[in-house]
């Protein structure tokens, strides 16, 4: 099968100007000049005659300690920061300096690259700090900002969402300049450590905003710095319209899943959410780790079945989220399952010397089986109860006159060694009616 290519378009620089008018404070310490300061910090020594004038220092030589100086970061030196590939999967898209690069784990990610996901394909980003960027299908995303600041030993970390959605874990912030911002085409967010969603609607363009953890400020247009902004605390989001407006709203509680623990045997995943009039929607994410770095599938689903292609065996985590009325993604609800394939199907028919039940079935490791056969009603003593059978198929003969249920069981052992969990299960009784 193969996979349609993801274009990566030049776009507008106005994420990287709106955050090269903010500003970091410096307090000024005995000894500290003006020019010595421009020599060691800023970009270009000339560039304290800028200070200067902004903040109206009549002397560039002699100022006094404990004075506090404004400075444009768009003048500090900085070294330049780096993320790496912790996760991805499927059709994922990485370009730098007019060259695509092919996605490898560890794969260091500066400045300036552009990143895309198409359907079904995910990766997640580590940053220097600690901090996590998740980026599910069908998403595009920049990377504007990737600096540690030498005059503040800070971070200025800055993304922007183009289209589809992420998730950033951030790690919690020591220093007052440290900087980590998301930009979406209508909107801009800053946190100092938090989890939360930014989400780009596709047909309406809205951004939505979304605390699981911590606080978000978040403010309507290009720029943070001055708006007016809204606080987004946990369990609460924050929506920005593409005329201009900003609206806040309670996110739906976690769902609860019916029997989330059970072995997922079927071909398909299939996971069912216990119903609530307000939920319009749920978005179901599977990971191979409790961080959900690595995610391998995810669905959408209108109601409150949710089914997911199939996955390899192992042991999972299941992240369930609500959507509301209003659009808005709720509070999640992680669980952890098993993954263990295990079909089975049975059929009966009469040949030249009796009853032949055959079944089968998928899954790997041993698999070994049981029949049943019980006259009359299955809550009768079986008339055959046949375990250990490693073929699939039984012939029964001479078998009298009446009605029948069977059924057959497997239990499955899995292609693990360090897995020592035996998975049994059982076909639906079906009726077998015998008239010689």
């Amino acid at each position: 099968m193969s996979l349609a290519p993801i274009s990566i378009l030049p776009t507008t620089a106005l994420a990287q100007t709106a955050a090269d008018n903010a500003q970091v404070e410096y307090v000024f310490k005995k000894g500290d000049t003006l020019i010595a300061l421009a020599s060691k910090y800023l970009r270009k020594r000339s560039d304290y005659l800028q200070v200067q004038r902004l903040n109206r220092i009549a002397n560039p030589r002699f100022i006094p300690v404990g004075k506090t100086v404004a400075i444009p970061f768009r003048l500090l030196k900085y070294r330049e920061s780096e993320a790496s590939l912790a996760a991805f999967r499927g059709n994922v898209v990485i370009a730098a300096g007019g060259q695509t690069i092919t996605p490898v784990q560890g794969l260091e990610i500066g400045e300036g690259s552009r990143l895309a996901t198409s359907a079904g394909s995910f990766l997640t980003l580590q940053l220097e700090d600690g901090s996590r960027i998740s980026m599910p299908s069908n998403s595009k995303m920049r990377i504007t900002r990737l600096r540690h600041i030498l005059l503040t030993d800070s971070v200025d970390y800055e993304l922007a969402v183009d289209n589809g959605r992420i998730r950033s874990k951030v790690t919690p912030f020591d220093k007052k300049a440290d900087r980590y911002r998301v930009r979406t085409p209508v909107a801009v967010s800053a946190v100092r450590g938090t989890d939360y969603r930014t989400r780009v609607d596709e047909e309406t363009g809205t951004a939505y905003s979304e605390t699981v953890e911590g606080v978000v400020d978040v403010a309507a247009g290009q720029s943070i710095d001055g708006a007016t902004t809204v606080s987004v605390v946990a369990g609460t989001g924050a929506a920005a319209t593409v005329t201009g407006d900003l609206a806040t709203a309670d996110l739906l509680s976690p769902p609860e899943l019916i029997d989330p623990a059970k072995v997922q045997s079927e071909e398909t995943l299939q996971f069912t959410v216990s119903p609530r009039a307000e939920a319009a929607a749920h978005r179901m994410i599977i990971s191979s780790d409790a961080g959900f770095v690595d995610i391998v599938a995810e669905q959408l689903s209108e109601t409150n079945e949710i089914s997911l292609a199939g996955i390899d065996d192992g042991r999972y985590f299941a992240k369930a989220t609500a959507f509301g009325a209003d659009g808005f993604e709720g509070m999640p609800a992680s669980y952890s399952f098993k993954r263990q394939l295990s079909t089975l199907s049975g059929s009966a028919d009469q040949g030249d010397f009796g009853f032949r039940f055959k079944w089968t079935g998928a899954g790997s490791g041993k698999r070994v089986y049981r029949f049943q056969l019980i006259p009359g009603n299955i809550e009768a003593v079986p008339l055959v109860d046949e375990a250990g059978l490693t073929s699939d198929v039984l012939t029964l003969s001479d078998l009298p006159d009446g009605e029948y249920f069977w059924r057959v069981g497997v239990t499955q052992y899995s292609a693990d060694p360090e897995d020592r969990d035996v998975f049994q299960k059982w076909t639906d009784f079906e009726k077998l009616t015998v008239a010689n």
